[in-house]
């Protein structure tokens, strides 16, 4: 027999993210649980759509009002704060709602920028920003040296903003990176599920790891590009080997 829920016992909640940090995988992981209904990337399709903040608000005060019974102990949704087109509007509705975010992060700068490459690349040939089939996983890439050190700035600029943003919203959070995700998701999850405040399930993700986690078999010219960060904080990331 499926759960029901009234409206007072449902926790909302947003995970605000940069790319690149796991936030497809932990959505099809949520949404796989029989009490979490988790939504992908909703107001970056509005504004692809052409709609403007009213109509992201809109939405989001919409899906943030669960029914007066329903099937979900916990909703909500994943954006960056890019998409965001009015965040003080954003901010006014999630903290009405007491919303509960979960701030999706990754430690390791030079594999988040990879990443990304490397997603441009599927995406190219497949229609897809994530690997869901082994025969789209692309080969070893040749990386051009500006225009990482473009991404590599970009990406900091992101991440700068979104603890800021963050810290503004003064609402309950949870802080998690990718990394935790992958070398231990049993309890990355025993913590999202706990913050929810949802039984854990066991639950399956749909979407597989793209980039992989030896840069040396990832990028073509690593030698180059390490030795242009060997006397940088970025230089250790390289060599990083988790899984």
């Amino acid at each position: 027999m499926n759960n029901r829920f009234f409206r007072f016992q449902v926790n909302q909640f947003v995970i605000l993210f940069v790319e690149r940090a796991g936030s497809t995988y932990l959505t099809t992981l949520l949404n796989s649980h029989p009490d979490v209904q988790c939504v992908t990337e909703k107001l970056d399709a509005i504004k692809n759509a052409g709609g403007g903040a009213e109509t992201q608000l809109d939405w989001t005060e919409k899906f943030l009002t669960p029914p007066f019974l329903g099937p979900n102990r916990a909703i909500g949704f994943k954006t960056k704060e890019v998409d965001i087109l009015d965040p003080d509007g954003f901010r006014n509705i999630l903290q009405k709602h007491n919303c509960r975010i979960i701030q999706l992060q990754r430690k390791n700068t030079i594999k988040a920028v990879i990443s990304t490459m490397n997603a441009k690349r599927l995406h190219d040939v497949s229609g897809s920003w994530n690997l869901l089939k082994e025969t789209d996983r692309r080969p070893p890439l040749m990386v051009d040296l500006d225009e990482f050190a473009h991404l590599i700035e970009l990406r900091e600029q992101w991440d700068r903003s979104l603890e800021n943003y963050v810290r503004r919203l003064n609402l309950p959070t949870i802080s998690l990176f990718y990394e935790e995700l992958l070398q231990d998701e049993k309890l990355f999850l025993n913590k999202v599920f706990d913050f929810l405040g949802v039984e854990p399930k066991p639950v399956q993700g749909k979407t597989l790891k793209h980039t992989k986690d030896d840069l040396r078999e990832v990028i073509l010219n690593f030698d180059e590009l390490h030795s242009k960060y060997a006397d940088t904080k970025y230089s250790t990331m390289f060599d990083e080997v988790l899984v």
